[in-house]
């Protein structure tokens, strides 16, 4: 999958923990979608400027490099990525308020809930 095809349906999984990357990806895809990863947000961005669009943004806060946090600031100041939807990956409770202070448009708490993931994910689509 190149990162130039059009991606508008996929989901893009950006986390550091590549056992918690894996078992997303295999859900999301048993239910028909396509999935990208990336373990940090340096990796994403690039993957977004080189032109891979999906349809939502499924991401961590807590990453090496750049985290969930300055991943979101610099999105934003993209004006070709600030419109694609982020949903926020954590174990904290107390993060709702500032995610949605940030454009976040879910946050989906660790562990996941299957349910909640694919109604998150299936409103982007």
């Amino acid at each position: 999958m190149s990162p130039q095809d059009d991606h508008r349906d996929g989901v893009l999984v950006v986390d550091d923990d590549s056992g918690f990357r894996s078992v997303v990806e295999e859900l999301l895809k048993a239910f028909g979608y396509e999935v990208i990863c990336a373990e940090n947000g340096s990796v994403a961005l690039d993957l977004l400027r080189r032109g891979l669009r999906p349809s939502i943004i499924l991401l961590d806060l807590m990453m090496p490099e750049i985290n969930g946090w300055e991943f979101l600031a610099l999105k934003r100041q993209e004006p070709a990525l600030a419109g694609i939807p982020v949903a926020i990956l954590s174990g904290v409770d107390s993060l709702e308020v500032r995610a949605a202070t940030l454009g976040a448009c879910a946050l989906l708490k660790k562990p996941l809930d299957l349910d909640t993931l694919l109604a998150v994910v299936a409103r982007t689509q």
